[in-house]
């Protein structure tokens, strides 16, 4: 499982402690505009930390309902000078739309979660035990430890107690976007495990898991 380094820069700051100013170096995390365009067409800008872009890319789109396998995204191009995602998704027509913009703290409200009629509730018969919940959220933190800013959002997808893959940003809705995302790419199955999550949960993001 990747550290948790990309997307984090280093700065020296001045720290007051004690009666005291000391140098030290501090954490930054990364947060840039990125423009996401399917088939040549502009989909959408969002406010995101620069790791695993791929990964957020195939899950946005998965949530979007635009995608189901993350093969169907046969061409992927970063564009870091432009801060562009180029991606070629074969049979798909995004329509061209007044460009949309998603700030890194609210996501993107998925239509369902206005218009839930006909949607099925989840029928599982899945079970979770205490000790598998700690030991889940034990690794997800020690994972997400390894960045001292507390200036990500970290999402893992578990089993058991064991933590299989885990993504982070600085917005709670691409943290998740990307975890799906890598999921989706290393065919790991999300229908019979659980997300342990950093961030609150806001029927918006009950949402989004229950679209994964």
């Amino acid at each position: 499982m990747k550290d948790v380094t990309e997307g984090i820069t280093t700065a020296r700051r001045l720290h007051f402690d004690g009666a005291e100013w000391r140098e030290e170096v501090s954490q930054i995390v990364e947060e840039t505009p990125v423009t996401l365009f399917v088939n040549g067409v502009e989909y959408v800008t969002a406010a995101v930390t620069p790791a695993d872009l791929k990964d957020w890319a195939v899950g946005f789109l998965a949530g979007e309902g635009a995608i189901s396998r993350a093969d169907e995204v046969t061409i992927f191009q970063w564009r870091p000078e432009d801060g562009q995602i180029w991606v070629r998704v074969p049979g798909f027509r995004p329509i061209a739309s007044p460009s949309r913009y998603l700030g890194s703290c609210c996501g993107q409200s998925r239509p369902g979660f206005f218009n839930p009629e006909g949607i099925p509730p989840i029928e599982t018969v899945l079970s979770l035990g205490l000790s598998d919940l700690r030991h889940a959220f034990s690794a997800l933190s020690r994972w997400s430890k390894t960045q001292h800013t507390g200036g990500l959002h970290a999402a893992g997808l578990a089993k058991g107690g064991s933590l299989l893959l885990a993504r982070r940003d600085v917005g709670r809705h691409n943290a998740l976007d990307k975890l799906y995302g890598a999921a989706l790419a290393g065919s790991k199955s999300v229908t019979d495990g659980f997300v342990v999550f950093s961030g609150r949960l806001s029927a918006e993001i009950v949402w989004k898991v229950r679209v994964m």
